[in-house]
């Protein structure tokens, strides 16, 4: 059994996947039982004491970090299997560099210090995926162009991974169904700068170049995912978890 915590934009895509494979799958989430065809839909909460069918199975957990990690560490430790989908934003500013998963975690957003927290709360058998920019159907840049609300932080020269949600299912459930664990980068071959990419899909679509904006202007969190300038590697992800990415470049899988 799969059991899947926080199943949103990316555990929708998941479950669908793993149903179709014929694998008894457990949705939950916060505010509303997931309603995903052929799998249950639980409410759960991990600030609360609400039970979690985790024993004998494969837990994801794609629930945003708290600070309180303790349900967390909890349900890992009694699971099975355990697959934390955490953030490359758990590394700091790079300069244009490449960045393994040997790199320092000096997170510089609130959400990637919560989720160097939330990690190391994991038992040592955990698999650890530390997912770059997530696009897909209704989220990502295109959408953003076409409707007008898209601006590129700073002047644009920034690199940023990025991941196509069908690829970033394929890792999730590779890592489920392996013995692998520790820190595994998922993202894709094509880490390219922000403002290359903001003008290349706008003149696609034939619409004007987006508007530079200073990142003081932004919300901090948007503005240090988008200026932290990584090229995040993704080699043990293709070794180790056999991932064929479907979508290598954000070229292939946008528009």
């Amino acid at each position: 059994m799969w059991v899947l915590v926080g199943c949103g934009y990316v555990g929708t895509v998941v479950a669908q996947r793993l149903v179709a494979a014929g694998e008894e799958v457990v949705a939950t989430a916060r505010r509303a039982a997931p309603a995903i065809s052929g799998a249950r839909g639980l409410l759960f909460d991990d600030a609360t004491a609400a039970p979690l069918p985790v024993e004998g199975a494969t837990v994801v957990w794609l629930a945003p970090p708290r600070p309180d990690v303790a349900r967390l560490g909890e349900v890992a430790r009694a699971a099975r299997r355990f697959v934390y989908v955490s953030s490359t934003g758990v590394y700091g500013p790079a300069g244009g560099a490449w960045v393994d998963e040997t790199a320092a975690l000096a997170p510089i957003t609130a959400s990637g210090k919560l989720r160097v927290i939330a990690e190391a709360a994991l038992p040592a058998g955990a698999a650890i995926l530390r997912v770059a920019g997530i696009y897909g159907p209704g989220r990502g840049l295109v959408d953003r162009l076409r409707a007008g609300t898209y601006r590129i932080i700073g002047d644009g020269s920034h690199h940023v991974s990025r991941v196509h949600v069908d690829d970033l299912a394929t890792a999730i459930v590779a890592a489920g169904r392996s013995e692998i664990a520790g820190a595994v980068n998922i993202a894709d071959d094509d880490p390219a700068a922000i403002g290359e990419v903001g003008d290349a899909l706008a003149e696609r679509l034939g619409l004007p170049a987006p508007p530079r904006v200073a990142p003081a202007a932004v919300d901090p969190e948007v503005a240090g995912m988008l200026t932290a300038d990584r090229r995040i590697a993704n080699g043990r992800m293709k070794r180790e978890l056999g991932v064929a990415l479907r979508f290598p470049s954000w070229r292939d899988g946008a528009g």
